[in-house]
């Protein structure tokens, strides 16, 4: 593991595993078994043995770090602004989660920052969509995109360019009547 080696890592952690499941090394081993798999890029593998060491250890003092590695199982997933956006979403449910339930944690501070980078990343994905709907004469469509990102994500930074595309679009809809 410490060499960077996380496949055979990660059949080192589950022979542990296997051969002395009553250690109290176990709980650690399994989190070191997901590490592995989360070093190794094998985020959905990862995630759900982060999720199984949660549900078999529920008051384990790792559960905070389990649950972080989880959203950045996620977070790892993230696609460009003009894809699905899914993990992003899924990544912020957990992040807030660690933030609110641990919030003396190491992870919560740090699950906050990746809160704010997700917002942003929905923000752009919105703007980008109400972008293509403007560019393409649907301002009906674009004006309830711009003014959605207004609504739901008011931090975005992105009033300044949202705030003459709205009224271009209102514009153009007053033409239309």
């Amino acid at each position: 593991y410490e060499k960077k080696k996380y496949e055979k890592a990660s059949e080192a952690f589950r022979k542990f595993k296997e051969e002395h499941p009553l250690s109290d090394l176990t709980p650690l081993v399994e989190v070191r078994l997901a590490d592995s798999l989360f070093f190794d890029q094998k985020y959905a593998e990862a995630f759900i043995q982060y999720q199984e060491f949660k549900k078999l250890h529920p008051i384990h003092a790792e559960v905070p770090y389990a649950t972080y590695q989880m959203a950045m199982c996620h977070f790892k997933q993230i696609l460009s602004i003009d894809r699905d956006q899914t993990q992003t979403e899924k990544a912020i449910e957990l992040f807030r989660f660690v933030s609110e339930n641990y919030p003396q944690s190491p992870y919560a501070e740090q699950a906050r920052g990746k809160i704010t980078f997700c917002r942003r990343q929905l923000a752009d994905h919105e703007f980008y969509i109400g972008n293509f709907y403007f560019r393409t004469k649907k301002y009906r469509a674009a004006l309830a995109r711009f003014e959605g990102i207004l609504q739901k994500y008011p931090d975005s930074g992105l009033e300044g360019k949202i705030q003459p595309l709205i009224a271009a679009c209102r514009k153009e809809l007053l033409k239309e009547k």
